[in-house]
C-alpha cells in the first residue's frame, strides 16, 4: 500500500510582517497523527517555506535576481526555524520514518539554486529531497507547483539573446516590499498589512484600500500611493526587459501609460482593465492546463524553463498543483479512463470580498491524501473537516 500526503503554499516565514503562518500547533498535531503511518510520503507542493517575502531579501534591495540566489545565506532557514520550532519538530519526527519531497515553487525558488540553503534544510529535516517537480512512474502522477503556467511567475527565454529571463512576479514583490510596504508600515498595524498581502483576486485591492482608508481614517490615499509605485515599477529596466521578452507588442502599447501619459487616473484605468481581464478567466486556470497535460495535448517541456530536472515525465493520469491558493479536486474522463487534478490550496490566509465594503479573512489548512492499494482512493480535507473522498479504479 502507498500513501501520499499533499500540502501546498504553507508560506512559513521568518516572523516579519509578511509571515502569516500562525498554525504551528495545528501543524504539529496533524503531523503527529500522520506519523503513525510508516508507509506515507509527504509532498510539499511548492512555497512551503517563504524565502521571497522575508526581511533578509527586503534588505538586499533591488539587486539582480541571480545575485540574490548567490548572496542569500543559509541563516535564513535558521531564522524561520526560530519562529516555527513546532513545525520543524513535527517534520523531523515525520522524516525519521517517512520520505519528504519538497517541490520548489516561486516564493522559495532560491532554495533550488542555492546549495547552502539546501544543505541547511536537509541538516534540520531528515529524509528530505528538494526537487523542481516530481513524476511518479508507477501511478503516473505529475506533482508541480504551477507557477510554471503563470505568465507573470514563470521563467522565460529572451528570443534574441537566448538568455533566461527571471519572473516579473519576483521583481514586483521585491519592488513593492521596498517602495510600498515599508511606507504602509507607517500608517497601519501588522494585521492589516497582512490582509493587504492576501487579498484575492488582486483586482479587489482597489475596494480594500477604500475600506481601510475609511475604517482607519487615514489622511493619505492608499490607492494612489500604490498605483504610483506600481507604475514606477513598470517603468524600471527589469520590467521593460521582461515585457520586451514576453510581450513585445504590448511593450510598445505600454508606453502610453508608462510615460506619465494621462496621469494617475489613466494608470488606474489601465491597471483595472488588465486585472479585470485576468479575473474574467476561470479562477482555477491551472485546471485547464492540467486537462491539457492529462489529455496529452501539452508538452510540459515547454513550461519548465528554470525548473529542469533529469526526471523524465511520461503519460500522466494525475496532476497535483498549488500556487493559486484555492483548493480543487476534479475528475476528468478520457474515454473510459478517469484521470484527476488536485490543487492543494493553501495554509496562507485568503482575504475575499463578500460584497462592496465587506471582506472576509479565511484559513483552510487544506490537504489531500492519496492511498493506492490496487485502486486509488483520494481524500481531500481541511484539518478540521472532511471535504470529499473518491475511489478511482
Amino acid at each position: 500500500m502507498k500513501r501520499y500526503l499533499f500540502l501546498s503554499d504553507l508560506h512559513i516565514g521568518d516572523g516579519s510582517a509578511k509571515d502569516d503562518f500562525k498554525y504551528d500547533d495545528a501543524f504539529e498535531k496533524a503531523f503527529n497523527d500522520f506519523s503513525l503511518f510508516n508507509d506515507i510520503e509527504l509532498f510539499i507542493v511548492g512555497d512551503g517555506f517563504e524565502l521571497l517575502e522575508t526581511e533578509r531579501v527586503s534588505q538586499f534591495g533591488l539587486i539582480d535576481f541571480d545575485e540574490i540566489v548567490k548572496k542569500l545565506d543559509s541563516d535564513i532557514i535558521l531564522e524561520i526555524e526560530k519562529q516555527h520550532l513546532k513545525v520543524f519538530r513535527a517534520l523531523r519526527k515525520f522524516g525519521k520514518h517517512n520520505k519528504i519531497h519538497y517541490i520548489v515553487g516561486n516564493h522559495d525558488y532560491y532554495l533550488l539554486k542555492n546549495l547552502k540553503i539546501q544543505e541547511k534544510l536537509k541538516e534540520l529535516i531528515p529524509n528530505l529531497e528538494i526537487e523542481p517537480y516530481y513524476y511518479d512512474e508507477d501511478l503516473k502522477i505529475l506533482i508541480i507547483h504551477g507557477n510554471q503556467f503563470d505568465p507573470v511567475n514563470k521563467f522565460s527565454v529572451n528570443k534574441k539573446s537566448g538568455e533566461i529571463v527571471p519572473p516579473l512576479g519576483d521583481y514586483i514583490v521585491r519592488y513593492m516590499m521596498v517602495n510600498f510596504d515599508k511606507k504602509l508600515e507607517q500608517f497601519l498595524p501588522d494585521n492589516v498589512i497582512s490582509d493587504y498581502d492576501n487579498v484575492r483576486p488582486t483586482i479587489d485591492l482597489f475596494d480594500w484600500f477604500d475600506l481601510i482608508m475609511k475604517t482607519h481614517d487615514l489622511s493619505i490615499d492608499l490607492l494612489e500611493m500604490w498605483l504610483i509605485e506600481f507604475l514606477k515599477m513598470m517603468r524600471s529596466f527589469e520590467a521593460k526587459e521582461w515585457m520586451k521578452s514576453n510581450y513585445p507588442f504590448l511593450s510598445i502599447f505600454s508606453k502610453l501609460f508608462l510615460n506619465n501619459f494621462g496621469g494617475i487616473k489613466l494608470g488606474e484605468f489601465l491597471v483595472r482593465l488588465i486585472m479585470n481581464i485576468r479575473s474574467l478567466k476561470n479562477t482555477d486556470y491551472l485546471m485547464k492546463k492540467a486537462n491539457k497535460i492529462l489529455s496529452g495535448n501539452l508538452d510540459i517541456k515547454d513550461y519548465i524553463t528554470g525548473y529542469e530536472s533529469e526526471r523524465e515525465i511520461g503519460d500522466t493520469d494525475g496532476v497535483i498543483m498549488g500556487h493559486i491558493h484555492r483548493n480543487n479536486f476534479k475528475i476528468f474522463n478520457f474515454g473510459n479512463k478517469p484521470k484527476y487534478y488536485i490543487n492543494c490550496g493553501s495554509w496562507k490566509p485568503v482575504v475575499e470580498k463578500l460584497k462592496k465594503g465587506v471582506f472576509q479573512r479565511k484559513n483552510e489548512l487544506f490537504y489531500a491524501l492519496l492511498t493506492f492499494d490496487g485502486d486509488i482512493e483520494i481524500t481531500t480535507a481541511t484539518i478540521n473537516s472532511l471535504r470529499r473522498r473518491e475511489v478511482i479504479i
